[in-house]
């Protein structure tokens, strides 16, 4: 049998030599012959995420585990971890902070192939896939990152897969299409009575940010108070008129899980503290889930706070605890579980700390007036605030005093926080008497929005 392959092998290359490309070409026009081309329209079609399987949650809790209750720097949001098509949708989603209906086409970066046996339709569940795979993680991703997008209605958001180009095989009988672009439709909550009306409450949930006053003279202090005075004005009512919106913890007391994460998160992010909004508790078949906090703190570990569960609303309404305040993973994780995972929806959460808030064995503090914070797993160094005197006038941001605000400070204020090289001047952006990574974050979105401007003109 080898014998008879090599000489069926002599034979073919024989051939080809003797008849040049002629043979090769024939093939290539035979396959043309074979594979028909056009466009498919579904600009028609529209999916919604509450209707899709999967994507309808109910950010309920669950009474067991609070039963038993009773006895992330570079790249901390969850939308600088998605991938090329997610990334494009986030880009675009982020405008809505800008209340707007109007309806949204992103071009894929990398547009999605897919095969099917049959011509397309809208049950087809490998256009579910492509068109979900490709902007709902962004979906997810933005209204976690952005709590102030308050209006939109994750579950009545549509999506529609716009013309698809095909190919069909008659070979093999297969149809290849290519998702290359889609369009998303907003939707606002039922509670506002009309568009109009979101604006009002923008005016209002701004103010009630501004106005929010925060006490404490330490990051744990600052955050101990957002936690407490949120859990005082608002309770926990699934039927309340904006249970999910971050209104309802911060304008219109009534929530569920979803509400106190993001009104938390609204008042870290005014607070210059770096936090998140984490998904988790996911039960696939009640598509019952919980979310609550991350927040990144000066050892640079990450540590874990539930509002929601710490209000216990007890018999006169307020009864507040700290059961789940800045924990870290092995005590949190016993009753949470964070799902970066779940449907078509992939997202990234940072590791917590094993240890509680405060249990550091590589972190110390100490309480002096000039407050000194060690590193000493990997460095050294005071953080106290560096200045030298000068009556020269310079813009914010331009920490190195070269007259402009570029990358150039960004490294400088880096490099100093991370004991490499002392800052000559004051890196102190955020004015709390010392220069730390939340510094650093500061000039890194100072430096982000001069290179988005740039890109803009």
């Amino acid at each position: 049998m080898k014998k008879f392959l090599c000489s069926a092998l002599s034979f073919l290359t024989s051939l080809s030599l003797f008849t040049g490309t002629m043979s090769f070409s024939a093939i290539a026009f035979s396959d043309v012959q074979d594979i028909d081309t056009g466009i498919t329209d579904m600009s028609d079609e529209q999916f919604v995420f509450g209707e899709s399987d999967g994507f309808s949650f109910d950010f309920s809790d669950f009474p067991a585990v609070l039963s038993d209750s009773d006895s992330k720097t570079d790249g901390w949001l969850l939308g600088d971890y998605l991938d090329a098509n997610n990334t494009a949708v986030y880009a675009q989603l982020a405008k809505l902070v800008t209340p707007s209906m109007d309806n949204i086409t992103i071009k894929l970066p990398e547009p999605v192939k897919f095969t099917t046996s049959s011509r397309l339709t809208s049950s087809d569940q490998n256009l579910y896939n492509a068109v979900f795979g490709a902007c709902s993680s962004a979906v997810n991703a933005v209204l976690f990152d952005m709590p102030e997008i308050f209006w939109v209605n994750q579950n009545k958001i549509t999506v529609s897969p716009n013309s698809l180009p095909y190919s069909y095989n008659k070979r093999t009988m297969l149809y290849t299409y290519t998702l290359e672009s889609i369009t998303i439709s907003p939707a606002y909550y039922s509670g506002f009575s009309d568009f109009n009306e979101i604006a009002e409450y923008k005016e209002i949930l701004e103010k009630a940010v501004e106005d929010f006053v925060v006490e404490g003279d330490t990051t744990v202090e600052k955050l101990k108070d957002i936690h407490d005075k949120i859990s005082y004005f608002t309770y926990y009512d699934m039927n309340a008129k904006f249970p999910s919106s971050a209104l309802g913890s911060l304008v219109t007391s009534g929530s569920i899980c979803e509400s106190y994460a993001k009104g938390f998160k609204m008042i870290c992010d005014r607070e210059n503290i770096p936090c998140l909004c984490v998904f988790g508790n996911y039960d696939d078949e009640t598509k019952t889930a919980h979310m609550w906090n991350y927040v990144l703190m000066e050892d640079n570990c990450w540590y874990a706070i539930d509002v929601t569960w710490d209000d216990k609303d007890g018999d006169d309404g307020v009864e507040i605890v700290d059961t789940y305040f800045m924990k870290g993973s092995a005590d949190f994780n016993k009753n949470h579980n964070p799902c970066e995972s779940y449907a078509l929806v992939s997202l990234k959460y940072p590791e917590l700390a094993e240890w509680n808030y405060g249990e550091n064995p590589s972190f110390t503090t100490t309480a002096s007036v000039n407050t000194t914070t060690t590193y000493t797993t990997t460095f050294t160094t005071s953080l106290t605030e560096t200045t030298t005197e000068s009556t020269e006038e310079f813009e914010y941001g331009d920490l190195n005093h070269d007259g402009k605000v570029s990358v150039a400070d960004l490294v400088y204020c880096t490099s100093h926080v991370l004991a490499i090289q002392k800052a000559e001047y004051s890196c102190d952006l955020n004015n709390d008497n010392r220069v730390d990574v939340f510094d650093v974050i500061i000039m890194r979105q100072i430096v982000s929005d001069i290179i988005s401007a740039g890109f803009a003109k």
